[in-house]
């Protein structure tokens, strides 16, 4: 994920040479690919004078405490510390860095290596939210929030939403397996179908306005519809596949 923000900065414009990535398992192509030459594999090779404007945490929420304490010796009360890690409180990074800094929380998507990730935010003040979508924005829309807690939920919509559409692809083609077409050209028309739609609510965006006007009364569409209504079978899905994220945020 951050390798897919870092390539939305540069193609937004951003001037790599001010980066830096500390990554113990960094590929270095990968870093010169995005045109960055300032690369540590371990705190120590950090310069003990460095300060850095802006850090971003873009590592796994379970062994955030592990590798938090020393990013105090790399900051200043100016730094602005940006967040992607789920579940992981502004308040809780505060005290495992061990000092008082100012922190962004942010949940981007994995479509930000297409520079179309939908990346929620929370911040408290406006020059904050304006360093942060220097950033950010160049792999796609900010979204900002007004309640941190707000951040759960946006997790489990738009943060794990891309595996429920490519979930939705897998079993669409599936089906049209079980109908009798030949497995490569279902998943190609799954695919290729999902992305159309896709592209028509980005210019129309009212879901529920274009399914009705895909859906002939009596028709094949409606008969399909009817199915997904059956005992309220996909809204209760989703709603159980949210609410479930969701709970899983709140226990990191």
């Amino acid at each position: 994920m951050g390798r897919a923000i870092l390539n939305g900065y540069k193609t937004g414009g951003g001037n790599m040479s001010e980066i830096a990535i500390l990554d113990p398992f960094i590929n270095e192509a990968h870093a010169t690919d995005l045109g960055i030459s300032t690369v540590y594999r371990d705190y120590a090779e950090i310069p003990e004078v460095t300060k850095f404007a802006m850090i971003v945490l873009a590592t796994k929420p379970q062994v955030f405490e592990a590798v938090s304490r020393p990013i105090a010796d790399f900051l200043d009360h100016k730094t602005l510390v940006i967040s992607i890690m789920a579940g992981v409180s502004s308040a809780r990074i505060v005290q495992s860095i061990g000092q008082d800094v100012v922190v962004v929380r942010c949940m981007p998507n994995m479509a930000a290596a297409v520079q179309k990730s939908v990346n929620v935010a929370f911040a408290t003040d406006a020059a904050t939210k304006t360093q942060f979508e220097a950033l950010f924005a160049g792999s796609g829309p900010v979204r900002w929030v007004k309640d941190e807690d707000d951040i759960h939920a946006t997790t489990a919509v738009s943060g794990s939403g891309p595996a429920y559409f490519f979930a939705f692809t897998e079993a669409l083609a599936l089906a049209g397996e079980q109908a009798g077409l030949e497995p490569q050209l279902s998943l190609e028309l799954a695919i290729d179908t999902l992305i159309g739609a896709a592209e028509l609510l980005k210019h129309n965006r009212a879901p529920s306005r274009l399914r009705e006007s895909v859906t002939s009364k009596g028709g094949t569409t409606a008969a399909a519809l009817e199915q997904f209504a059956l005992h309220n079978n996909l809204n209760a899905i989703v709603m159980d596949a949210v609410m479930a994220a969701q709970s899983r945020s709140k226990e990191f």
